[in-house]
Order: C-alpha cells, then sequence, then structure tokens
C-alpha cells in the first residue's frame, strides 16, 4: 500500500520529546520522503525534531530536519524532511508526551460496539508507534477492552483502535491504562 499523508494530522515534538506544534500536513513527497506544513513560531528555531504522523490503524514515527519552503506565492511554509523510525530507549519504540483530553462513548466487543451510559472522561498521557498511555477514573477499564481513542490536534481529529494491555493505579483518584493500537481486523 503507498504512503500518503497528506491532509493527515502530525504532532512534532523537539529532541526532549516536548509536544512544540500539532500540524496537518499539506503535502506529501514520497521521492523526497518529506512533508510540507503550514509556518508556526514554535518551529522558526528548530531544526530537528520527531514527530508522529496520525494515520488509522497505526501512526507512522520519524525523525526529521526542518527546512523553509514556500506553499505558495503568498504563504511561506515549512519542508520536513523524514528519516527512517529509530530506537532511541531501552522499550521498542520511544514514547512522546501528549497532554490532551478526551472520551470514550463506546466499547468494542466481538465487532460490535456498545454504547456506554455513561462517556469516560480519559486525559492522554503519551504515544508511541504502537500504542497510548492515559489516565482515567480508578477502575474504568479492564485488561482486554477495545475502544477508538480520538486524539484531537487543532480543529481536526484522528480516530484509533486501542485494546488496553495493562493497568496501573497510581492514586486513588485515577488509574493509568496502556493500550496497543489495532488494526480494524483486530490483529
Amino acid at each position: 500500500m503507498k504512503k500518503d499523508f497528506i491532509a493527515c494530522n502530525a504532532l512534532i515534538f523537539n529532541e526532549d520529546r516536548d509536544l512544540i506544534a500539532s500540524v496537518k500536513v499539506l503535502d506529501y513527497d514520497s521521492y523526497e520522503n518529506s512533508i510540507i506544513i503550514k509556518s508556526l513560531p514554535a518551529l522558526d528555531r528548530i531544526k530537528r525534531c520527531e514527530l508522529i504522523i496520525l494515520t488509522s490503524p497505526i501512526p507512522y514515527m520519524y525523525r526529521g530536519t526542518i527546512h523553509k519552503t514556500a506553499i505558495n506565492k503568498a504563504e511561506s511554509g515549512k519542508r520536513i524532511r523524514l528519516f527512517n523510525e529509530h530506537i532511541t530507549e531501552y522499550r521498542q519504540d520511544p514514547r512522546y508526551k501528549i497532554n490532551s483530553s478526551t472520551s470514550i462513548d463506546e466499547l468494542i466487543y466481538d465487532g460490535k460496539a456498545y454504547r456506554l451510559h455513561t462517556q469516560l472522561e480519559i486525559h492522554l498521557l503519551d504515544i508511541s508507534k504502537r500504542g497510548v498511555r492515559f489516565r482515567s477514573a480508578p477502575d474504568s477499564f479492564a485488561v482486554g477492552n477495545r475502544f477508538y481513542v480520538r486524539i484531537i490536534t487543532g480543529d481536526e481529529s484522528t480516530i484509533l483502535f486501542v485494546e488496553v494491555v495493562n493497568t496501573f493505579t497510581k492514586a486513588r483518584e485515577y488509574s493509568e491504562y496502556g493500550c496497543r493500537l489495532i488494526d480494524e481486523d483486530g490483529d
């Protein structure tokens, strides 16, 4: 399958893995392996970055170098040249901090969606190529629960299908849940 990142949302992190921008990909050059985004002041002094392009069901993770470019005659932009995925931690994939809240409306069981009586509010903590970690009320989810998580970036959102693989209660007020990203077929 051919990759095409046009109109996908991307999260851009500095080299310390702090989120610095959330953008929409305006253009993708597969030959040069680069994306074009609008210019943002937060990116003006950044030359190297790490980014996650939010594609469903699994996002792509890259390192990149940021260069000035023109979007059209009136608008300047940034070209980010993408480099292969990388491994910099003991973990199989590095994690990136994300500070976002959303809610879960339904659980998926045996391929069917079951609407919850009350939405469950969650706070996303981090994301990697293969998973997400979030915080929610204690005992809200169990290992094996599957559901859709909506990640909102600016005016856009991306929906990822996840399965809880571990839970950890840190305080009486909340638990943390580690999830793996799965495709629609459940793999």
